[in-house]
């Protein structure tokens, strides 16, 4: 080992706070690996027997699943291949070099006669082991709260905030099926804004957005907190309502109803008002989400062909 290798190991973290000549000369049985930028070094295929300390370059950790994940990049002056060398399994992901990169391999027998010979080595390793494990845990909770943030993107409509068809087709037959078990009735209410292709055309889409959101709000506000509210098309909504019977239904849907119209529109110097359509149909234990959705749809077309700004129930 030249002068300039061993002042690279020197400075390994595997050697940090102690008098690196005391284990030097265990290194003799060492062997340098230089790798170019793509190769491999470790892979869950193979067992592995050595301790890599990287001198030059970097390495990078990539976990193997349906796509290749980047995990983690090793800078030099640290180490790889440290938890499959101590457990004796295969390493559980795949290293390849970010560039060229120069690395001692310490075969496994010299890492454990170095860990008896001195306990820095012994220290420095399980602060190295404990790092990476720190630093795993880390990433895991990073990748769950992106996970549940993907998540909740992929069932929230954006504009309203309120959660979207995706979202509905799970949720609803779920909750019917609760209250089937349960013996408890449930309604399913769909609603929509009376022209509101003359709000876009007139006022433009902007306008049209201000509506929607407007209109969400007001029903989030109104409805109880075991209430599902879904936005499911362009200015139409659904609504389930576990545990009530036809008439509190028919109730509901009239306040929502009287609530929308009263309530003032704001954008820019435009002030106006919107009404919307309601059709309810009651859900049966026996029956699909499907069958009560299209029930509740063809009383709001009911109510739509009546005047618009009304309550239709599902006969």
């Amino acid at each position: 080992m030249n002068a300039q290798d061993r002042a690279l190991t020197e400075q390994n973290s595997l050697f940090g706070g102690m008098d690196f000549s005391a284990v030097e000369y265990m290194l003799e049985h060492s062997t340098l690996r230089e790798l170019a930028a793509g190769e491999t070094l470790l892979q869950p295929e193979l067992a592995n027997h050595n301790l890599y300390l990287i001198l030059e370059g970097e390495l990078r950790v990539q976990l193997v699943g349906q796509a290749m994940l980047e995990h983690v990049t090793i800078a030099a002056g640290e180490c790889a291949g440290e938890i499959s060398l101590v457990d004796g399994k295969n390493p559980s992901a795949l290293v390849v070099a970010a560039k060229p990169t120069r690395v001692l391999a310490v075969p496994h027998d010299t890492v454990w006669s170095m860990v008896d010979q001195s306990h820095e080595v012994a220290r420095n390793l399980l602060a190295i082991i404990a790092g990476r494990m720190r630093n795993d845990n880390s990433a895991l909770i990073t990748s769950h709260n992106k996970r549940k943030q993907f998540e909740h993107q992929a069932t929230v409509d954006t504009l309203t905030g309120v959660h979207n068809r995706r979202w509905m087709n799970e949720a609803f037959p779920r909750v019917l099926h609760r209250c089937a078990i349960d013996k408890v009735p449930s309604v399913v209410m769909v609603i929509d804004i009376d022209h509101f292709k003359r709000v876009n055309d007139t006022h433009g889409h902007l306008v049209g957005d201000v509506a929607l959101k407007t209109m969400a709000n007001v029903m989030s506000v109104n409805l109880r907190p075991h209430d599902l509210l879904v936005r499911y098309g362009g200015e139409e909504f659904a609504i389930l309502l576990p545990d009530t019977r036809i008439e509190e239904a028919k109730s509901i849907a009239e306040r929502l109803r009287t609530m929308v119209a009263a309530n003032e529109l704001h954008s820019g110097d435009l002030i106006f008002s919107i009404t919307i359509s309601i059709g309810i149909a009651a859900a049966k234990p026996e029956g699909k989400f499907e069958d009560f959705f299209g029930e509740a749809d063809r009383a709001l077309y009911r109510a739509k062909e009546s005047g618009r700004n009304r309550v239709e129930v599902a006969t």
